[in-house]
């Protein structure tokens, strides 16, 4: 029964005592009445008020504990992706600072400022669980007809791992971003050769074709 209900039978109750009260002819007895229908409706309203009572705690309870579970995941995801795109930054800053030291190791380069270009982000691979199965089934009918059937099931789910309170998939390979070209700046590239010799190093290092790589003179 719920609160609804319960409102309903009180108010049926109220108006069934009022009609009755006002039949009676005796004025003693109408106040014995009186006194026993007051402490009527004081019992009920009471009992209505401790189920209404528990019946928002309740509700107050379940809503909390949703937005709880909820606010806890969207930080686990809001957190997954920070640390992705902080492992990015930390890889794109290491490669760009390795091809500068290199750079200014080459005579007659000088200093040199190097900028990287990438498509996307790098890529995980998930470890996949495979669980595939294939059953053949013969029937055959009252009228001697028969029939095979073939049924096949491919379950692919990828594998987790449990983290304390948190699961990530197990990442069996990750390929870095990949690189669509570079800018370098370096002082000794006005002189033809050394900007030759510039091109080719970072060519040769990044398996680049030479137009996505673009070498020019540093302004003094």
């Amino acid at each position: 029964m719920n609160i609804d209900d319960i409102v309903n039978k009180i108010a049926n109750f109220i108006r069934n005592t009022e009609s009755k009260n006002h039949k009676k002819n005796s004025h003693k007895s109408g106040g014995t009445n009186n006194k026993l229908f007051n402490i009527v409706v004081l019992i009920l309203i009471g009992i209505l008020l401790v189920i209404g009572n528990n019946y928002f705690k309740s509700t107050t309870a379940t809503v909390s504990t949703t937005f709880k579970n909820k606010n806890t995941a969207d930080e686990n995801m809001i957190s997954s992706n920070e640390l992705n795109i902080r492992s990015i930054q930390s890889y794109e800053e290491k490669l760009t600072n390795k091809l500068k030291n290199i750079l200014e190791k080459i005579d007659g380069v000088g200093k040199v400022d190097v900028m990287i270009y990438f498509e996307s982000g790098e890529e995980k691979i998930p470890a996949i669980n495979i669980n595939d199965s294939n059953s053949i089934t013969d029937e055959s009918d009252n009228n001697g007809g028969k029939r095979k059937i073939n049924q096949s099931n491919n379950g692919r789910t990828i594998v987790m791992l449990n983290k304390g309170q948190e699961t990530e998939p197990f990442i069996t390979k990750t390929y870095e971003p990949k690189i669509t070209g570079i800018c370098i700046v370096a002082e000794g590239a006005k002189n033809k050769i050394t900007e030759l010799r510039i091109r080719q190093a970072v060519v040769n290092l990044f398996n680049l074709s030479e137009k996505k790589v673009n070498v020019y003179p540093m302004k003094n």
